[in-house]
């Protein structure tokens, strides 16, 4: 193959790519050929390439195509390049040496939120999570909050087709149930969910700037749910929207001037 066979064929190939965001979270090769004007063969050679390599995974079912785990293993390298994560540590630091729970940042690809940020609680009974890690949104604060801040028409796209993945007895399955939330989340800047992930588990959200403007990211407290009363679910917002402003203000600043 011929070098500009080679760059050609990579061109195309992060093309595809590109191709998914939060309003296409997944994509048939009929779409993708009819979006690039690119000939069904191609498609195929392309997604097959991109599939086995793991940068697009294909869902057995309806055989649609979507961004692959093979993203995550390279997230902590992009992240070295990002700001968010880097001014957001002093503050989680704070903040779980303060509430003794684990503190994370996260943002938002498709139907998943992926962590860019994790720190754990001193606690021997708390949640553990790694960046690069991959939770659904519709039943996770983090997801929640997240999807709070993208326009209606695009966090019901970004979510796919319902029902949504029961993963608890109080997990929202449809639009209608999760929709009432997020008007919920919208108008008071926090997110909870409580037990709809994981029995047992509480954890409480609110959105934080991140590269594409306010509300793109979000920082999160997950906690047992014997520990999570509510004075204390009251404790932890006000000490993650302090969090969220410190960490919003900074963002403001242009890097080299903080």
């Amino acid at each position: 193959m011929s070098e500009n066979v080679s760059v050609g064929t990579l061109a195309r190939g992060l093309d595809v790519l590109e191709l998914f965001g939060a309003a296409r979270p997944e994509l048939s090769q009929k779409e993708i050929s009819e979006a690039l004007s690119l000939p069904m063969p191609t498609v195929h050679r392309l997604t097959a390439l991109l599939t086995e390599r793991g940068w697009l995974d294909r869902d057995p079912a309806t055989r649609r195509l979507r961004l692959g785990l093979e993203l995550a293993r390279i997230v902590p390298a992009l992240l070295a390049g990002l700001r968010l994560p880097e001014l957001a540590r002093p503050h989680l630091m704070a903040l779980t040496a303060s509430v003794q729970e684990t503190v994370n940042v996260a943002i938002l690809q498709g139907d998943e939120v992926v962590y860019l940020l994790s720190e754990s609680g001193d606690r021997l009974l708390t949640s553990q999570a790694s960046v690069g890690m991959r939770l659904p949104a519709h039943c996770t604060a983090l997801g929640k909050c997240l999807l709070a801040q993208l326009p209606v028409e695009a966090a019901q796209a970004a979510l796919g087709p319902e029902p949504y993945r029961p993963l608890t007895e109080h997990t929202r399955t449809s639009w209608d149930a999760l929709a009432a939330d997020l008007q919920t989340i919208r108008r008071t800047g926090v997110a909870v969910s409580d037990e709809e992930y994981e029995i047992g588990l509480v954890s409480v959200a609110v959105p934080v700037r991140w590269i594409d403007g306010p509300g793109t990211g979000a920082i999160n407290v997950s906690l047992p749910a014997g520990r999570a009363t509510l004075d204390f679910r009251e404790e932890l917002t006000r000490r993650l929207l302090e969090a969220s402003d410190a960490i919003n203000r900074e963002m403001t600043v242009p890097s080299g001037h903080a």
